[in-house]
C-alpha cells in the first residue's frame, strides 16, 4: 500500500530532521533550531501513530492484500486475538517499539527540558533506525509484491494464514505489550547516559534517569513473570522457566537494570559507582538490541521454540547492534578518564559495600547467561557443530549466586551508610535463629539436598528482615518501603521456585475412559473428548468426583501437530497439573513403552537402538487440508547390527487421524507415532509389547497424560505480585518527589 509505505518514509525524514536540529541547537543554542527539532519529532509521532492506526484498521477489516495482515490474521480469529496480531510479527513489534518511543519522547519533552537536546537526539536516532528496518520490511507491502509466484497481482486473498495456535491465548493480548515496554524503555537509559558523557554531567544525570530505570526494572520484570505464567498454564511442559535463549534475552537486560538501580542509589548516597552506572545504562540497551538480533534474525531457530524464523532483516539487526555498541562504548572509553566516583567505603560493614556485592552478583549472572545464550553462535564459530547449553548448567551456577544474594539482601538493610559498624548485624541474630528453625522444618518436610535447603534458609532470612522493615515503616506511616517490599517478594519467589520445581513430582500414566485413577491422593476420571466449534477440542477431567476441569488437545493445521494445553487445578498448598499426551482409541490402547526422542538422537529400548533422523511428508496433500507424515527411524539390534530404516506414520484426513505402524524387521513388534511435542521438539513413539511377555490388551479408549504436583507454587506467584508492588511503590514515591 503506497500510502502506508509513504508514511514510513516520511517518518524517517522527520526523525533525521529532528536529530540534526537538536544537535545544532545543542551546539549553537539557537531557538529556531529547537523549534524545528520539536516539530520534526511531533511530526514523526503523528506519522507513527497514523501508521499504527492504519495497520490496526487493516487487521480489523481483513485487508489480506497487505503482507503483514495476511501473514498473521484470519477470518476465524476473535476480536482480542485480531488485536494481538498487531504484535505477532516482526514488523508489528517494531511498530510497537516506535509507539512506546514516541510516548517516552513526549514525557521527556514535558518533564526533562534541561536534558532534552542530546537525550532526544539519541532517542530519535534509535527510532530512525527502527523506521529504516520497517522501510526494508514494510507491513503495508502487497502480498503479490512479496510473493509474485504465489499471488496474482490485484487478487485479494479470501483469508489469511492466521495466528500461531500457541499464541491464541489471552496472555498474548497482555504479555508482549508489557514486555516490549521494558525492551523499548532501555533506550531512555542509553540516551541519558550518552547525554551525560557528552555534557560531562557525571553527577546529576542519575536524578533524571532514576525513575526511568525503575520503570525498566518494573516492566521487564513484569513481562518476564507474565511470560513464565503463560508458559506454565498454556504450553503443557510443566514449567515456567526453561532457560530458553529467547527467554534469556529478556532476563539479561533486566539483571543489568537491577544492578543499575542499586548503583544509582549508591551514587546518590555516597557518590560512588559513577563509571559503572554509565556503563550499565549503555549495556542494558545494547543487550536489548543483541537480544532482538538473536530473536529475530533466525540464528536461534534450531535452539528456541520462541524464535522468529530466518529474516531478510538480519543484516540490519546486526548493524543496529554494532552501531549503538560503537557509539556507546567508544564515547565511554573516550571519556572514562575524566570521571571517577568516590571510594565506596572506609570499612567493610557498610550498606553501600554490601549493595555493591549484590550488584556484582547481578552482573555475574547476566554475563554467564549471556555466554550461555550466545553459545549456539559461539560454538558454531569455534567448533564443528553449533550446540546449546543445557538448562542444568544455568541452575548449577544460578543456585549458589541466589544463596549469596539472599544473605546480602538480608544483611544490607541493617547496615549504615558510610559508617562501618559490625554491631548493626547483632539485630540479625534473632532472624538467623528463626531461619535455622525454619530450615530444620524444611528438612523434616523433605528438603534434604544442601543447595535447595540453603536457598530456603536464605529466602526465609530475606523475608524476616525485610518484612519487619516494611511493617515498621507502615506503622510509622512512612511509605518509602518499596525496595524492601520488592525484597520480600524475591524471598517468596526463591522459596516458590525451590518447592515447585526442585521438589515437584510427575508421573506418566493412562486414564481409561470413565474410570477413576488415584494419583497423588486425587481421584482423576477421564470423561472423554469435548468437540469445539472452532476445532480446539478439549478433554474433560473430573477431580475427586466433584471438580470438572479441561485440558486442550486438538490437531492444528497451522502447526501440523497436536496442540495441548494443561489443566491446572490450583489449591492453597499445591497445583495439580495434568498435561495430555495422547488419546488412544481401540487398537491403539494396548500397552507399550513410550519413547521420547529428539531429532538426531539415539534411544535404546528393550535391546533395540532407535535413531530419529527426520521426517518425510506428502506435500501434495497440503492444499487439501490433509497430511501424511512419516518419521524416519534407523533401527539396530542389541548386537549393533543395522535392521534398516522404518517409517511409522500418521495420516490426517478431515481432522481425523489414523496411525500407520512400522514393523521392526525380523520381529512382530511395531513402532507407532504416539504424539509430537512442538514446544520441546520431541517425537513421542510407542514400542509395542513383546508378544511373548504381554497378555490380553485392553481396547478401551484411554488418555495418556503426565500428572504433576507443584507444591507451594503459590509462593512464587505471590512473591512476583509483591515484587511488582514494591517497584510501583518506589516509582510513585520517586516521581512524586521529582514531579515525574
Amino acid at each position: 500500500m503506497i500510502f502506508g509505505i509513504a508514511l514510513t518514509s516520511l517518518t524517517f525524514v522527520a526523525l533525521i530532521l529532528s536529530i540534526t536540529a537538536y544537535y545544532l541547537y545543542y551546539l549553537r543554542k539557537e531557538d529556531s533550531m529547537l523549534k524545528i527539532a520539536r516539530w520534526g519529532f511531533y511530526s514523526a509521532v503523528i506519522l507513527i501513530f497514523a501508521q499504527a492506526a492504519l495497520l490496526m484498521y487493516g487487521i480489523l477489516t481483513h485487508h489480506y492484500e497487505w503482507i503483514y495482515v495476511f501473514s498473521y490474521s484470519s477470518n476465524s480469529l476473535s476480536l482480542y486475538y485480531l488485536i494481538s496480531t498487531f504484535w505477532a510479527g516482526q514488523e508489528g513489534t517494531f511498530t510497537l517499539w516506535l509507539i512506546y518511543g514516541s510516548i517516552y519522547g513526549l514525557i521527556i519533552l514535558k518533564h526533562r527540558k534541561d536534558d532534552e537536546p542530546l537525550v532526544m537526539s539519541f532517542m530519535n536516532l534509535v527510532l530512525a533506525f527502527i523506521v529504516l528496518i520497517l522501510i526494508k520490511k514494510n507491513p503495508f507491502e502487497y502480498v503479490w509484491q512479496v510473493n509474485p509466484v504465489g499471488f496474482h497481482t490485484g487478487v485479494i486473498p479470501a483469508d489469511g494464514n492466521g495466528l500461531n495456535p500457541l499464541l491464541q491465548d489471552p496472555w498474548m493480548v497482555i504479555h508482549p505489550p508489557i514486555l516490549f515496554s521494558g525492551y523499548s524503555s532501555t533506550m531512555i537509559l542509553f540516551a541519558f547516559a550518552m547525554s551525560a558523557l557528552i555534557r560531562r554531567n557525571y553527577d546529576t544525570w542519575i536524578k533524571s534517569v532514576y525513575p526511568f530505570a525503575l520503570f525498566v526494572g518494573l516492566s521487564l520484570g513484569t513481562g518476564l513473570i507474565l511470560g513464565g505464567y503463560w508458559a506454565y498454564t498454556t504450553l503443557g511442559w510443566g514449567g515456567y522457566w526453561g532457560w530458553d535463549p529467547v527467554e534469556n534475552s529478556s532476563l539479561i537486560p533486566w539483571l543489568i537494570s537491577l544492578a543499575l538501580i542499586h548503583g544509582i542509589v549508591i551514587q546518590r548516597r555516597q557518590n560512588g559507582m559513577k563509571r559503572l552506572n554509565v556503563f550499565l545504562a549503555i549495556s542494558a540497551f545494547v543487550l536489548v538490541l543483541y537480544g532482538s538480533f538473536l530473536t529475530r534474525s533466525g540464528v536461534l531457530t534450531d535452539f528456541s521454540v520462541h524464535s522468529f524464523g530466518e529474516s531478510e532483516t538480519s543484516t540490519y539487526l546486526l548493524a543496529f547492534v554494532f552501531l549503538f555498541l560503537g557509539i556507546g562504548f567508544i564515547t565511554y572509553l573516550y571519556r572514562i578518564r575524566e570521571f571517577k566516583g568516590e571510594n565506596l567505603t572506609t570499612g567493610f560493614y557498610t550498606r553501600e559495600l554490601f549493595m555493591a556485592f549484590g550488584m556484582m552478583l547481578f552482573i555475574l549472572l547476566a554475563i554467564f547467561t549471556l555466554i550461555g545464550t550466545s553459545w549456539p553462535i559461539l560454538s558454531g564459530i569455534f567448533a564443528d557443530k553449533a550446540a546449546n547449553i543445557d538448562s542444568s548448567a544455568y541452575n548449577k551456577i544460578g543456585t549458589p549466586l541466589a544463596i549469596l544474594m539472599g544473605f546480602l539482601i538480608a544483611m544490607a538493610p541493617l547496615l549504615s551508610w558510610k559508617r562501618s559498624n559490625a554491631q548493626k548485624l547483632k539485630s540479625l541474630l534473632i532472624h538467623l535463629a528463626i531461619s535455622l528453625l525454619a530450615a530444620v522444618g524444611y528438612f523434616i518436610a523433605g528438603v534434604k539436598d544442601m543447595l535447595p535447603l540453603s536457598v530456603m534458609f536464605a529466602a526465609t532470612l530475606v523475608l524476616l528482615v525485610n518484612g519487619e522493615i516494611v511493617f515498621r515503616m507502615l506503622r510509622r506511616k512512612t511509605y518509602a518501603f518499596g525496595g524492601y517490599l520488592a525484597h520480600v517478594g524475591i524471598g517468596l519467589m526463591l522459596m516458590g521456585v525451590i518447592t515447585s520445581s526442585v521438589y515437584d513430582t510427575a508421573h506418566k500414566l493412562t486414564l481409561p475412559l470413565g474410570e477413576n485413577v488415584n494419583v497423588y491422593g486425587y481421584n482423576i476420571k477421564y470423561e472423554g473428548k469435548i468437540p469445539a466449534k472452532n476445532g480446539k477440542d478439549r478433554v474433560k477431567l473430573l477431580i475427586n468426583d466433584k471438580q470438572v476441569t479441561y485440558a486442550k488437545f486438538y490437531w492444528s493445521e497451522y502447526s501440523r501437530a497436536y496442540m495441548v494445553a494443561p489443566s491446572v487445578v490450583n489449591h492453597f498448598v499445591q497445583d495439580l497439573y495434568i498435561s495430555p499426551i495422547q488419546i488412544m482409541k481401540d487398537d491403539q490402547a494396548s500397552s507399550g513403552e513410550k519413547i521420547e526422542i529428539k531429532k538426531h538422537e539415539t534411544v535404546i529400548r528393550d535391546g533395540y537402538s532407535f535413531t530419529f533422523t527426520g521426517y518425510k511428508m506428502n506435500m501434495h496433500e497440503m492444499g487439501q487440508g490433509n497430511m501424511t507424515i512419516f518419521a524416519l527411524i534407523d533401527v539396530m539390534d542389541k548386537n549393533g547390527k543395522s535392521l534398516g530404516q522404518i517409517q511409522p506414520g500418521l495420516k490426517v484426513v478431515d481432522k481425523q487421524t489414523s496411525y500407520m505402524d512400522a514393523v521392526i524387521p525380523g520381529t512382530n513388534r511395531t513402532l507407532t507415532i504416539d504424539g509430537v511435542s512442538v514446544e520441546n521438539q520431541l517425537l513421542i513413539l510407542r514400542l509395542s509389547p513383546d508378544p511373548a511377555k504381554s497378555g490380553n490388551a485392553s481396547h478401551k479408549e484411554m488418555l495418556a497424560a503426565e500428572i504433576s504436583i507443584k507444591p507451594f507454587i503459590n509462593l512464587l506467584w505471590l512473591g512476583t505480585v509483591l515484587m511488582i508492588l514494591g517497584f510501583l511503590t518506589t516509582i510513585y514515591n520517586r516521581t512524586k518527589k521529582q514531579k515525574l
